[in-house]
């Protein structure tokens, strides 16, 4: 028999885990399991070719996300904790601090793989970037209403801080570094 994984039952799983006290922990046991056997999620989710939300309420927005090789998304926040989880592909998250000048200064990187998890907080400043041959696809759960909440995004050259919005995140798009 053929083993599928079932997304929707995911879904509700993770609408769950994240009403309960210890959200971000249960949220993140979840992706866990999940990510265990991403050869799994790969076969099972469909390649939506672009980031898709599965599920968005006040408690929680769970997004499809894909990646194209070669691109980095722009430093950003999400002002809310989040928890992803890479099932395909390869990406490198570059963490921002700014200095007392303003300057964004990158202070750290996490790579991460088919089957890995990384939590993030919810001042966290983090730009991503595709580093595989290939899209790079996770599943990414924000604990909170990601699209309605106020978000920024920086300049990654001179550190200015710009609303969240589509002609600013596609105006600072660049190649991966």
């Amino acid at each position: 028999m053929n083993e599928q994984f079932d997304l929707d039952a995911f879904v509700d799983d993770l609408r769950d885990a994240a009403k309960t006290p210890e959200r971000t922990k249960a949220v993140r046991r979840l992706i866990e399991v999940a990510m265990s056997d991403s050869d799994l999620l790969a076969a099972s989710i469909p390649d939506f070719g672009d980031d898709v939300v599965l599920f968005e309420d006040e408690t929680v927005s769970i997004w499809y996300c894909h990646f194209h090789p070669g691109m980095s998304v722009p430093p950003h926040d999400h002002q809310m904790s989040a928890v992803i989880g890479v099932f395909r592909g390869q990406e490198r998250n570059d963490f921002f601090e700014k200095d007392p000048g303003g300057t964004l200064r990158k202070s750290s990187e996490v790579v991460l793989g088919a089957g890995d998890v990384l939590s993030i907080g919810p001042s966290a400043v983090h730009s991503v970037s595709c580093i595989s041959a290939t899209p790079c696809n996770g599943i990414h759960v924000y604990l909170g209403e990601l699209t309605q909440v106020e978000r920024s995004l920086f300049d990654p050259e001179t550190g200015q801080r710009l609303p969240f919005d589509d002609d600013n995140y596609n105006a600072l798009m660049r190649p991966a570094p």
